[in-house]
């Protein structure tokens, strides 16, 4: 039997082995737990700095397809536009439409992607001599797809060259790239440009910023005409009036075209003052029925290149162009008032 000592020491030893162990096992405890409780302190700190926003990106305002000014249709107006600078009136980025049913048409803009920007059908012109449409085409710089369509997914609109036409694109001599392409074939003796300028997320400051330095109108208008609105609301293009005193004389004036008592002189005061009246967006929602107005005009500006321009006016003061949806020009007074009863 034990004497009390060896007793006594075998206790001490059960006791040390104890301890050790407990020891041990806390170790293995802390090193399990430890990255645990760090992983959910990672969690708790970032729930907390997002519910702060500190960590929320800030939201981007969802651009949308403006009405076209020549489409009568207004309802698919914008709520939704690029926030603006004093002064400054962004154009509407161009959206991706939405997908319709197979049963339902669907109402799509001309356009082609290029470097980015989604350019806009603006202009169209069938031309039997090619001696006055050549000297407009620039360099060759791609194919258009003619892929998209109602129902074409993002990724079919970050394509280059994307488009709802076919056909050569070419860079259009005396415009920057950065505004105007054209596409441009023939069949037969007639040949066709198609036009695509670029109104997606331009800033627009006056009228310069568009019709001199994009369009350059002022000095380079060989000759204006005019329809009333009831003949362009009715499609009657054969109506086409002279527009200017001094070209009264052309042998498709007609017997109103006499009196509207324009000159070439005062037409060019009513372009200068129109490049320099500032560009405006009108709150389609509180003015819901602004295209509506009893009083418009649309005047035909053919450029010594060969091009076209059609200015709408509405009665106010409001000078618009394809394009541009609810964005106009506000120059109200004797002038415009003057050119727009010359429209009547």
């Amino acid at each position: 039997m034990k004497n009390s000592n060896e007793m006594f020491q075998s206790l001490l030893e059960r006791r040390d082995r104890y301890i050790r162990e407990q020891q041990r096992k806390r170790k293995a405890i802390f090193r399990t737990v430890m990255p645990v409780c760090g992983v959910l302190l990672v969690v708790m700190l970032g729930a907390a700095l997002w519910q702060s926003g500190l960590l929320k990106q800030p939201e981007v305002p969802v651009q949308k397809n403006p009405p076209d000014q020549n489409d009568r249709s207004t309802d698919n107006a914008s709520d939704d536009n690029l926030p603006e600078e004093k002064n400054v009136v962004y154009t509407d980025k161009v959206k991706l439409p939405e997908n319709t049913s197979d049963m339902m048409s669907a109402d799509m803009i001309g356009c082609l992607v290029y470097q980015g920007s989604v350019y806009t059908h603006t202009t169209e012109f069938a031309i039997a001599d090619p001696a006055i449409a050549e000297p407009l085409v620039g360099e060759y710089i791609g194919e258009a797809t003619g892929m998209l369509d109602e129902w074409s997914s993002q990724e079919d609109w970050a394509t280059e060259f994307a488009s709802t036409y076919t056909g050569s694109v070419y860079k259009v001599n005396g415009y920057s790239e950065d505004f105007r392409l054209c596409i441009y074939e023939h069949s037969g003796d007639e040949y066709q440009m198609q036009f695509f300028d670029n109104y997606d997320g331009i800033p627009l400051r006056t009228g310069a910023d568009l019709f001199e330095s994009r369009l350059h109108i002022p000095g380079n208008v060989n000759h204006v005409s005019y329809l009333t609105h009831y003949d362009w609301n009715e499609g009657n293009r054969s109506n086409e009036r002279v527009f200017l005193a001094e070209h009264s004389a052309s042998p498709n004036r007609s017997v109103e075209s006499d009196v509207t008592g324009m000159t070439e002189a005062r037409f060019e005061d009513f372009l200068a003052e129109l490049c320099a009246s500032p560009f405006i967006r009108i709150d389609h929602l509180n003015n819901p029925d602004f295209y509506d107005a009893e009083i418009q005009g649309h005047l035909y500006l053919y450029m010594n290149d060969g091009t076209m321009v059609e200015l709408r006016l509405i009665e106010g003061g409001y000078v618009g162009i394809r394009g541009l949806g609810w964005i106009f020009v506000q120059m109200p007074g004797e002038l415009f008032d003057q050119v727009l009863a010359a429209c009547q």
